[in-house]
């Protein structure tokens, strides 16, 4: 995969494959999920979806695609409320979860998994205790990654630069991660 950012990256080069994550289950999250190295079963056709350049060279859009469709797998939830969706992320997102209804704006409430690729205001009010919230174009919603990062409901955030994951289980120490994804 081609390095979007250099420096970046060799600034958080200390922050890779879960090094400093002394927590199990977020240690388990960014092994497990964030740094999975297996084939799923949905790779073959929904990375043909994409344009063959960006499969050829392993493009940030692809990478990304395939974390949506790990987390989704990896959490499993009943609901998700994508805002401004791509077709391509929804795809990705359903086959990753097949039994969860996928909404489009924040009609289901509460939502067990929330993706938002531009600033929401009332994101937070659809949280609860087993919600994922995963925030896209980080840097271009810096604002509301910061709101969310210190809600008093936040538990565990994983920065990764390009995406954010708040997780809100109250049983978890409040905890912000920086990794190198």
């Amino acid at each position: 995969m081609l390095v979007r950012n250099p420096w970046v990256w060799v600034r958080r080069f200390r922050h890779r494959c879960g090094y400093g994550v002394h927590s199990p289950f977020a240690y388990a999250l960014v092994t497990e999920v964030l740094y999975s190295p297996g084939q799923y079963y949905a790779y073959g056709w929904l990375d043909k979806l994409h344009p063959a350049w960006v499969r050829r060279l392993r493009l940030r859009p692809l990478a990304t695609s395939r974390l949506l469709f790990r987390l989704a797998n990896y959490w499993q939830p009943c609901s998700i409320v994508a805002p401004q969706v791509t077709p391509l992320e929804w795809n990705y997102l359903h086959e990753g979860c097949h039994r969860a209804l996928i909404d489009t704006g924040f009609s289901q409430s509460p939502a067990d998994l929330i993706y938002l690729t531009h600033s929401e205001t009332d994101a937070m009010s659809h949280v609860h205790d087993r919600t994922m919230l995963v925030v896209g174009n980080l840097r271009e919603n810096l604002a509301l990654w910061k709101d969310i990062v210190n809600d008093t409901r936040t538990r565990v955030t994983f920065d990764l630069y390009d995406m954010g994951i708040a997780l809100f289980t109250p049983k978890l120490q409040k905890q912000n991660y920086t990794i190198n994804w």
